[in-house]
């Protein structure tokens, strides 16, 4: 110990560290409401995205008044790391304003600058992701209409392929003969991941799957307009995952792994 604390004093780097522990220790601890001040006022912008991930990690998250920072930081904020922050803090909220923020995101263009700052790419993936985890819920009908339009924009504009492939996602949850046309151009989209999603859709949307050929897919709802929604939200086995559930998933990923750190065994 002797030496150590002497190895300190002459370099200075073990000083540093033990004066940053103390400084840790003594510091007082800030509240939620501390931490999104800080969140909307500190220049530095890695500084604004940890703090608002205290308060989205805190047992506040869903306080009105942490709801009220989250609308104004992903509306306005200029840091598209600190907007996505604050917009997946929204979705995990619950709160009918997450669903708002994220339309008037992807629709900034329809209000004036000082009311919504244009979103990053990374920006407009989380909010349509947000949309379409809403989708899946309860909707007015009003936003439910909203929700529908702006997605549909989103799989036929977007430039990038993690919102276009939220929106495909989304749409899985509007049973609309327009919705499978939708899709099935998206079937066509150069992003091999994008047309994958437009075909998980269009199945759960159906019950059948024509393994992303579009063709096949036009010419099978020109036969089914009347019965096109008989299968809804049956996946055909196909297409179904090799596991049921949240812990059937992680089994099924930790057997991967086992089979891939060791590939010698033999699968009993």
């Amino acid at each position: 110990m002797a030496v150590l604390l002497l190895a300190g004093c002459q370099g200075g780097g073990l000083d540093a560290s033990f004066d940053a522990a103390i400084k840790k220790v003594f510091q007082p601890r800030r509240t939620p409401q501390q931490y999104l001040l800080i969140a909307v006022s500190d220049p530095d912008p890695d500084i604004r995205r940890a703090s608002l991930a205290k308060v989205a990690e805190s047992r506040q998250h869903d306080h009105e008044w942490a709801i009220k920072g989250y609308v104004a930081i992903a509306l306005l904020e200029n840091d598209p790391h600190v907007r996505c922050v604050a917009v997946r803090a929204l979705g995990q909220t619950g709160d009918p304003r997450a669903v708002e923020t994220c339309l008037k995101l992807l629709n900034y263009r329809n209000y004036p600058p000082k009311e919504v700052f244009p979103p990053e790419e990374l920006c407009r993936a989380d909010a349509t992701g947000v949309l379409a985890d809403a989708a899946a819920g309860a909707l007015p009908e009003a936003t439910r209409g909203e929700v529908l339009r702006t997605l549909r924009d989103r799989l036929r504009s977007d430039a990038d392929r993690a919102v276009r492939i939220a929106a495909a996602r989304g749409l899985r949850n509007f049973s609309e003969l327009d919705v499978l046309r939708e899709l099935i151009a998206g079937l066509r989209d150069q992003d091999f991941t994008v047309a994958h999603e437009c075909e998980q859709s269009l199945a759960w949307l159906t019950g059948v799957t024509h393994d992303g050929d579009a063709f096949a897919w036009e010419r099978w709802l020109s036969e089914h307009q009347a019965d096109a929604f008989a299968g809804d939200g049956v996946l055909p086995a196909s297409r179904r995952p090799p596991y049921e559930g949240a812990w059937g998933r992680r089994w099924y990923d930790t057997k991967q792994t086992l089979q891939w750190l060791f590939p010698g065994g033999k699968e009993q």
